[in-house]
């Protein structure tokens, strides 16, 4: 008897807390973007219950206990997507920043990336793909964290170590930072060492397997990229590949990933390919503020840094048009995870969208790349990218006019909500 008066206790007592915690909330948006239409919505409102929506439309009659919310002056969307995120460094940009970032304990990356992760939720960001440059499983360590309240952080989607062909990123490493390589990545020798490194990830609680298609002088072998392809989705784990050059993008492609990450040179015929195969391409571009700051951080200056600015900028623009023209698949990835004066982390995730705004890409469709897109590359489609009945309640609000004054609005929280909480 005495057990089952402690179990009724215990039940009642936490259903009580639940009911006392669980958040009725009334939104009326003067503006709302809808993913899925792809455009923009007038005087909307939306009933959240919980952690979800349970309705959204116009003229919806507010719930007796539900809290009015008055964003009639705002820009409403579905929460942001960064499917290109390293939470676990902060780099300078020097010639050894990734080196002097790495030495860094895990401890005291742990405290950093819980910085970083706050910083992006309120800055509009309520879904993160973390993709590796996270020592040995910090990443997943890092998103076990998250999962309490009192570490207010994106959702997470997480890589491991990036498996990679031997040295890692580098061309070339001093002796006494060879240490980085197997700190940060799984190098791969072989096609049989590229399936059990899969599947010691998988062990390990990825979501998705990151690998390193090439760097400077080195590049994954046809059989092993194959093999890890194979492998991960075997057990229905995503794949996508760092690939700067058009030539490893298009092994990566042929090779069945699921994505791309940078493909800063990719050809018409790679992007006609993965337009075909319905691979995505995450552009991890910068605005020409961002830019701007970035070339002063390396010692540029005058006409020269202007020069190669202009010159990177050029580029940027003219591959993510092509494959927006070519009907590749567009994520939102902004591979902020620089300690750059000015730019602080989450402002540094968002400024990737003004840079697919400056391209020309209509405001919409930038959004989309951060939403609906976003979430289908992350397998997540189900639960977040979308403002519908159902969904995770999870938003970002934008003061005043997000599509008409977006590279203002975009930087102007007014609120982020995720699985029903407010922030701030």
């Amino acid at each position: 008897m005495r057990c089952l008066f402690s179990f009724l206790f215990l039940f009642f007592f936490t259903t009580s807390q639940a009911q006392k915690t669980k958040q009725f909330l009334f939104i009326k948006a003067g503006k709302l973007y809808d993913s899925e239409k792809n455009v923009f919505l007038v005087n909307q409102d939306l009933i959240i219950e919980g952690d979800r929506i349970v309705a959204v439309g116009s003229g919806l009659k507010k719930p007796k206990k539900a809290r009015l919310i008055d964003l009639r002056n705002s820009t409403v969307t579905p929460g942001l997507i960064d499917a290109h995120t390293h939470l676990l460094i902060n780099q300078k940009i020097t010639k050894d920043g990734l080196e002097v970032a790495s030495k860094v304990p895990a401890d005291e990356r742990m405290k950093q990336a819980l910085g970083f992760a706050k910083s992006n939720l309120l800055a509009g960001v309520t879904t993160v793909r973390d993709v590796g440059n996270s020592g040995q499983f910090l990443d997943v360590r890092l998103k076990e964290e998250l999962r309490h309240e009192e570490n207010p952080g994106p959702h997470m989607v997480v890589s491991g170590p990036i498996l990679s062909p031997p040295g890692g990123q580098f061309g070339r490493l001093f002796p006494a930072d060879s240490f980085l390589i197997n700190q940060e990545y799984r190098v791969i020798k072989g096609a049989e060492d590229a399936r059990a490194a899969v599947l010691e990830h998988i062990r390990r609680g990825v979501d998705v397997i990151k690998v390193c298609m090439n760097t400077d002088n080195r590049v994954l072998a046809p059989d092993e990229i194959k093999a890890i392809v194979e492998t991960a989705h075997q057990q229905k784990i995503p794949v996508t590949a760092h690939a700067t050059y058009d030539e490893s993008a298009r092994d990566a492609v042929l090779a069945g990933v699921d994505g791309i990450e940078h493909g800063y040179s990719l050809s018409d015929s790679t992007l006609s390919i993965m337009a075909k195969r319905g691979t995505y391409l995450v552009p991890t571009d910068v605005s020409r503020e961002q830019g701007k700051l970035r070339v002063a951080a390396v010692g540029m200056k005058g006409k020269e840094g202007e020069d190669y600015l202009n010159g990177a900028l050029k580029g940027f623009h003219d591959r993510l048009n092509r494959a927006v023209k070519k009907g590749v698949p567009i994520v939102s990835g902004s591979d902020y995870y620089n300690d750059i004066p000015g730019i602080e982390r989450g402002k540094g995730s968002v400024d990737v969208l003004l840079s697919y705004a400056e391209a020309g890409i209509p405001v919409p469709t930038v959004l989309q790349f951060a939403t609906l897109n976003a979430a289908r590359a992350l397998g997540l489609s189900g639960q977040t990218g979308t403002l519908k009945k159902g969904m995770k309640a999870d938003l970002a609000v934008f003061k005043g006019d997000l599509e008409k004054d977006f590279p203002t609005a975009l930087f102007a929280i007014e609120m982020v909500i995720k699985d029903g909480k407010v922030y701030p």
